[in-house]
């Protein structure tokens, strides 16, 4: 017979892990490892083995062009500050030729009045490399800033645009050349890059009682920087006859800084201070202007911005663009010099058509004269002026900043010099990347 023995269920898996942590926890060894952990600062969550979060304040660092690393531990005897050349500041007094082949500082004050931090085409990287804003005076410089001072008393009647290869050094020619016409009491009317007037990335509309489209961010962006590299000279331009912008007129004896303060109170109004300041700047004779537009191959494009229909805009339908393009299509200045340069980074924002043109085939002779020119393409309304690769001589300056910025560290011989310099065909952004290839 069974006896009436009371039996129970064995313990669940759970039951039992829980009784063993119960258990254990109220060991005397485990409590005072808990009150010795208990004193111990809490982990940071936010830093780990191979990363440590950058902290705020005022830590020494030394910058590349991609990182950031702290050296307020580090061995002297590793990491030191790198040298930091001397240079003249380029301005009309010292645009000379006894500068060519050696780096000349570009003003501060004129890169943030124009960029506000941003600069044209990849120069943002050297700069940050070499600590300043700092280019090489080439012979093309030199030729440029000829002509400049040729054409500040008569103008020549078609525009000129600076081509050449990707990294040839347009854009820093035309940066340049404007820093240059700054000091030279010229009207200034420089825009770095005109890539945001056609990938849309800037707010535009559809322009009041027009087919055109208008983007007022940008046309105010454009004048306060006219306005500040240029007040002075603006201050010299009287108006010539009364102009009426909005619901406000302005006399004729008001100057080009009035008519800019003017636009850009009304935002909407900036359009019309622009056209009002272009057909004013082109005819007087009073002070020289000086027109640069970076990436000027985008005024005949077909832009990224669409219409209601969400049919693709080409750039003539923007009111910005429609502004400059007679510059560049004949239309000349009484004073002064309108440059641009092209740019072929952005290939949808080249059109074939003006590629071509260009950059023709090698003429082949043939028999017959009348196939020597084909009808088919259309001549260039534009002077065009070629950047060409370097000279062994700016290859030899560019080098021996390099070495005195502490880009390179080894000697700079006339062997090192040609080897990087055939490496990159002579293209400045190639060496330059030829010797930052581990920055």
């Amino acid at each position: 017979m069974i006896s009436a023995t009371k039996f129970t269920q064995p313990a669940s898996k759970a039951a039992r892990h829980f009784a063993g942590i119960r258990l254990l926890s109220s060991s005397p060894i485990v409590a005072a490892e808990k009150n010795a952990n208990s004193s111990r600062p809490k982990a940071d969550r936010t830093q780990s083995m191979a990363f440590t979060k950058k902290e705020a304040g005022s830590k020494r660092t030394r910058s590349g062009t991609s990182t950031s690393v702290n050296l307020s531990a580090a061995n002297p005897a590793y990491y030191t500050d790198p040298p930091k050349p001397k240079l003249d500041l380029l301005s009309k007094d010292t645009a000379t030729a006894s500068r060519l082949n050696t780096f000349m500082q570009i003003d501060d004050g004129f890169l943030q009045n124009t960029g506000k931090g941003r600069y044209p085409g990849h120069l943002a990287a050297d700069f940050k490399l070499f600590g300043k804003p700092a280019l090489l005076y080439r012979q093309v410089t030199q030729t440029l800033v000829d002509q400049m001072a040729q054409n500040a008393e008569t103008a020549p009647k078609r525009a000129t645009v600076l081509d050449g290869q990707n990294g040839a050094g347009k854009s820093a020619e035309l940066l340049k050349l404007a820093t240059v016409a700054a000091t030279s009491g010229h009207i200034v009317i420089y825009a770095l890059s005109t890539l945001p007037w056609v990938n849309s990335s800037r707010p535009y509309g559809p322009g009041y009682k027009s087919d055109l489209f208008v983007q007022h961010e940008l046309v105010n962006e454009l004048l306060r920087s006219v306005v500040a590299v240029s007040r002075d000279a603006l201050n010299k331009v009287p108006l010539g006859r009364s102009v009426t912008l909005g619901k406000k007129t302005l006399e004729s004896e008001k100057t080009l800084a009035d008519l800019i303060d003017l636009g850009l109170q009304t935002p909407s109004l900036a359009h019309d201070a622009l056209d009002q300041l272009l057909d004013i700047a082109r005819t007087q004779t009073v002070v020289p202007v000086f027109i640069g537009l970076d990436e000027v191959n985008t005024l005949w494009c077909q832009t990224s911005y669409r219409d209601q229909e969400d049919s693709i805009l080409p750039a003539n339908r923007f009111r910005l663009a429609r502004s400059f393009l007679p510059f560049f299509e004949g239309q000349s200045l009484a004073k002064g010099w309108v440059v641009g340069t092209t740019s072929y980074a952005e290939v949808r924002f080249m059109p074939k058509d003006l590629k071509t043109k260009l950059n023709p085939p090698p003429a082949i002779p043939i028999a017959n004269p009348d196939l020597v020119r084909d009808p088919g393409v259309s001549e260039l309304s534009f002077d065009v002026l070629k950047v060409e690769r370097l000279s062994s001589a700016e290859a030899w300056g560019l080098m021996q900043f390099y070495q005195k910025a502490n880009i390179v560290t080894t000697p700079v011989t006339e062997g090192l010099v040609a080897k990087k310099w055939v490496y990159a065909n002579g293209n400045p952004r190639q060496m330059f990347a030829g010797v930052t290839t581990y920055f």
